[in-house]
């Protein structure tokens, strides 16, 4: 019975501290805009990705974000992201991105007390992803 318990322990540790609820299954877009701060989303100098390898970086990032403990008390985002799915509903986040290498952090716009890490590998690509547009 050890030998059973072990593991099962070992993987909630690693899956029930850090998790979200992040819907990422049909997303259809995503925009992306310079953030004016909490409460407003941009709606001018708008990008909008809708090819599948761009949308595949900021489902990784929805997937991969872990929460950090505690409330969040942070200056204005960087970005406003607004994510449309194949059945027209919206999700909106605010994302702090970092330099090459670093963890980024992410909101959702519903709840700002609440942060997220966004691993090094994925800050790489959406940095990329953004910089190529």
């Amino acid at each position: 019975m050890k030998r059973i318990v072990a593991p099962v322990l070992v993987v909630f540790m690693l899956t029930g501290c850090g998790s979200n609820d992040f819907r990422t299954d049909g997303i259809k877009a995503v925009t992306v805009s310079e953030s004016d701060g909490f409460n407003r989303f941009q709606t001018g100098d708008l990008i909008t990705f809708d090819e599948p390898k761009a949308i595949q970086v900021f489902e990784d990032m929805l997937r991969e974000a872990e929460r950090i403990p505690g409330i969040a008390n942070v200056v204005g985002p960087e970005y406003d992201l607004e994510v449309r799915f194949e059945d027209e509903e919206t999700d909106r986040y605010y994302l702090w991105l970092n330099e090459l290498d670093g963890e980024s952090s992410l909101y959702d716009a519903d709840d700002t007390d609440t942060a997220y890490l966004i691993p090094a590998d994925v800050t790489n690509r959406l940095i990329e992803l953004l910089e190529a547009d």
